[in-house]
């Protein structure tokens, strides 16, 4: 009661007013006064209530260590389960609200969402990629499976397709390993796939009613992942301006994860030496990218790439925050994109993603504004909610 509502639609408070939660939902937003008739009252007198963030990209299977590529190998598809379910939970008592799994050894994190469906274990809500799709030779194999022809990239677009049927997700998304990355031995610069092969997985998981999320750093790779009409580009290094007006014009957003390569510029003496070295090109291309996305007005959502080597523990979500506001966006528009348009570019903002009658109370209480500090979501978090049970 007496709470501040950031409204991350209109992007202002509302000031003083009452949410009522009821089953899970938010059932009104009011101003009267008296709420005594209502059960279990809250009071968030010259606090905030602020919906829950999402990060467009993690892999909850890493543990953010140097190498989290090999502790992972070397732990195996039952280790990395629980592994995922830790880094989930921990994120969600964090503020963290929804995450997009985006790579993980044998599908394990479509698998705990199916459990957490079930009632089986708690934390965030993930819309899981499973395995993602990569080719003989491609960006971190030991995530994916191996798909080089339109057959067997077909065949890996259905086996996610069945696997999110069974596991009863309505959000359902693939993600591709369009080209190189720095997290790996291979070149950065050609594109790993053909448009035609890209086109094939596109057409093929537009048809089944799923969205593709493909990593892509270069140039060339990032124009191939445009033309064959993919949904989100993730790390998005090297965009030229006349790209980034296609991507708007193709309602195509970018995640721009810039954090972690700031990190893994600056880890020369704690990952293996290429991968510095390529991340600090990385982090030049970015600030200037960065800055023409939002000058074309490209549709950005916030995503970190948690659990990658150097990271540290789960979440990401708010050192990239910083890291946004640093490289010149507005407090507001960076708390935008990891809310409602999160959950619009994933397909949830139906019910997520804003503090809005009817839609589930995933709500954090903070006690400042956050338009004003995004630290705030780490200095001043006193009160977790997911469907409006408290969590922390």
């Amino acid at each position: 009661s007496n709470v501040n509502v950031v409204d991350v639609v209109r992007g202002e408070i509302i000031n003083d007013v009452n949410v009522l939660v009821r089953d899970g939902i938010i059932a009104d937003i009011t101003e009267k006064q008296d709420v005594s008739g209502e059960c279990g009252i809250i009071d968030g007198q010259g606090k905030y209530l602020c919906p829950g963030v999402m990060d467009m990209h993690v892999h909850l299977v890493w543990d953010g260590s140097p190498d989290p590529v090999s502790s992972n190998v070397a732990e195996g598809p039952y280790l990395a389960m629980l592994r995922a379910m830790y880094n989930a939970q921990h994120s969600l008592r964090k503020g963290v609200t929804v995450v997009r799994d985006v790579g993980c050894n044998q599908d394990v994190t479509i698998f705990l969402a199916h459990a957490m469906k079930k009632g089986l274990t708690w934390g965030c809500e993930i819309i899981p990629c499973g395995s993602a799709i990569t080719g003989s030779c491609g960006h971190v194999p030991s995530l994916s499976r191996i798909a080089d022809t339109d057959d067997e990239l077909i065949k890996a677009v259905r086996t996610l397709k069945s696997l999110e049927n069974k596991a009863t997700l309505k959000c359902q998304w693939v993600k591709v390993m369009a080209t190189g990355g720095a997290c790996g031995p291979e070149d950065v610069g050609p594109s790993m796939y053909s448009v035609e092969n890209l086109k094939t997985i596109v057409e093929e998981a537009h048809r089944l009613h799923m969205k593709v999320s493909a990593h892509a750093l270069p140039n060339e790779g990032i124009r191939a992942c445009i033309e064959a009409g993919i949904d989100t580009i993730e790390h998005g290094a090297d965009i030229s301006v006349p790209d980034l007006i296609t991507m708007k014009e193709k309602g195509i957003t970018l995640i721009p994860t810039l954090w972690i390569y700031k990190i893994l510029a600056e880890s020369g003496d704690i990952v293996d030496s290429y991968m510095s070295r390529k991340a600090a090109q990385v982090v030049e291309q970015q600030k200037v990218t960065f800055h023409n996305a939002m000058e074309q007005g490209v549709r950005i959502a916030l995503g970190t790439d948690a659990g990658s080597p150097n990271f540290g523990p789960h979440p990401n979500v708010f050192g990239e925050m910083y890291v946004m506001n640093e490289y010149g966006m507005d407090k507001v528009k960076v708390l935008q994109s990891a809310t409602i348009t999160a959950a619009d570019v994933l397909g949830i903002a139906d019910r997520k993603g804003a503090i809005e009658v009817g839609k589930e109370a995933d709500v954090l209480l903070l006690n400042g504004n956050p338009f004003d500090d995004l630290h705030v979501f780490e200095t001043g978090l006193e009160k977790v909610f997911q469907r409006g049970v408290l969590i922390h």
